[in-house]
């Protein structure tokens, strides 16, 4: 038989987790946001064809590759996934894509 400690530390552990999964569900999402926002600025193409330079190479689309640079840049700059983090995050993708273009020309 549980104790009512037991069940309220599971209650407890269970809002816990449901608190996590909707505080990333949020941080996903901007990170998209932010992406979108990175692609319109730099007139980032529709298509694949930067899916192996800006992700995993898993990705179906520049624009998802692009997500996937934007939050694994937020964490290695440790910005927070916010409009202030545009800025940096534009720079930091300007080199990025200017280091791809030096090298294609190599």
């Amino acid at each position: 038989m549980y104790t009512l400690d037991a069940i309220k530390k599971a209650r407890e552990d269970i809002q816990m987790s449901l608190q996590a999964a909707q505080k990333t569900k949020v941080q996903r999402r901007v990170e998209r946001r932010l992406a979108e926002s990175l692609a319109a600025a730099t007139s980032i193409a529709s298509g694949s064809g930067l899916v192996m330079w800006l992700g995993n190479g898993d990705e179906k689309s520049n624009l998802d590759a692009l997500v996937t640079w934007t939050s694994f840049t937020l964490k290695q700059l440790g910005l927070e996934a916010n409009r202030q983090a545009i800025p940096h995050l534009l720079a930091e993708l300007e080199r990025t894509l200017w280091a791809w273009e030096d090298q294609s020309w190599h």
